[in-house]
Order: C-alpha cells, then structure tokens, then sequence
C-alpha cells in the first residue's frame, strides 16, 4: 500500500511540476518571412553626409526592400515604420516574436574620406554565413562598387536573433559619387532590388 502511495506521488509530481514537465516547442519560421530592420533612428542618426542622414536613408531602404519583396510574395515585417529609436533588444525581440526566417537589418557604412566606397556584411552566428554572403555579393555586384566580404561582428540583433541574420553595410553613405547617385539618380532603388534578389537567390539555394 505504501509503495502504491508513492509511486503516486512521484507521477503526481512529475506532471504537476512544471520544472519536470516538456518545454513547449517553438513554432516553425513562416515560410519565405523576412524581418527587415532600418537600422539607427530617433535620437541615433548614423553616419551623415550634408543633409543626408543614414537613419532616413536607412529607412528608404527598407520601406522599398519591403514592397519588392512583398510584390512577389513574401510575408515582411519591420522593425521600425518611422523615425523612432530602437535598442538592440528591441530589434531582436520584435524580429523573434515573428518567427521570420530570416532577419536584414540596413545599415550604410561613414569614412573620413569622401573616397572611400565599398559593400559588406556582416555576421555573427554559424548559420548567418550563407545569408550574409548572398548579400553582400549581389549588392557590389548589383552597384558596381567593390566587395569587402562579410566580417564577424559582435552585435546583440545578430547574436540574439533566432534566425540567419545579417547587417548589409550596402555603401559609403559619405562617398561623394553615392551622394550624388542618392540625390540624382535611383541609387536607394537600385540597392533595395539587389537586396530582393539576394533573399530570393537565398531562399532558392
């Protein structure tokens, strides 16, 4: 009788006991979802040239990466719709609460030299790689500019991201021929397609 008594006990406690019982499983990524972050914003403004700002430039992006993608089908969201200030945390939080396959967050790289212009990417977890790589090769192939690589950067929205991310540092924002690109030609656009093609050239591979 005792040991009946017991051995009730133990299962009792076992599926009463939420340290014993089996931790939810988290649910799967939606299928071709990518969480675009506009990096900087509010009170941080980035790197600068004249009048150009990178949180807004940042943003444009974005909200035109954002339409490519959606044209042909995939679920997007955004980290910021406005010129709001974010944490790193709030990024990350925002992208995994989503379950997005994937995360891009949009940045554009600032030098003391107005010569200075290149493409790159960066990563921070294994499973970023193959995702950075994709970007940072079809946005200096798509602009025309040199390619640095991807480089590892210990940054919280990378290595508190759930998913494959990435930071594309698409161009110099202080390049005196982006400058001009930006303000007379369709630079912005021309650089958000690239971001489209790379998605879908890693969604595909």
């Amino acid at each position: 009788m005792r040991l009946r008594l017991f051995l009730a006990l133990i299962l009792l406690t076992f599926f009463v006991n939420p340290v014993f019982a089996a931790k939810p499983t988290p649910p799967p990524p939606i299928p071709y979802s990518v969480c675009v972050d506009a990096g900087h914003g509010g009170n941080d403004i980035g790197t600068e040239n004249q009048e150009l700002t990178e949180k807004e430039i940042n943003l444009q992006v974005a909200q035109l990466l954002k339409e490519k993608l959606e044209t042909v089908g995939y679920t997007v969201f955004m980290t910021r719709t406005d010129d709001s200030t974010l944490s790193n945390a709030d990024r990350y939080n925002f992208c995994n609460a989503q379950t997005a396959a994937i995360l891009i967050s949009i940045h554009h790289n600032g030098s003391s030299s107005s010569a200075v212009d290149y493409s790159q990417a960066l990563y921070m977890k294994k499973s970023d790689v193959a995702l950075a790589q994709e970007v940072v090769n079809t946005v200096s192939t798509s602009l025309g500019i040199p390619s640095q690589g991807i480089s590892r950067f210990a940054s919280g929205v990378l290595l508190k991201a759930k998913m494959p991310a990435t930071i594309s540092e698409g161009f110099f924002l202080t390049n005196s021929t982006e400058y001009s690109l930006i303000k007379n030609n369709n630079r912005l656009e021309q650089e958000a397609e690239a971001l489209s093609a790379a998605v879908q050239n890693y969604f595909d591979n």
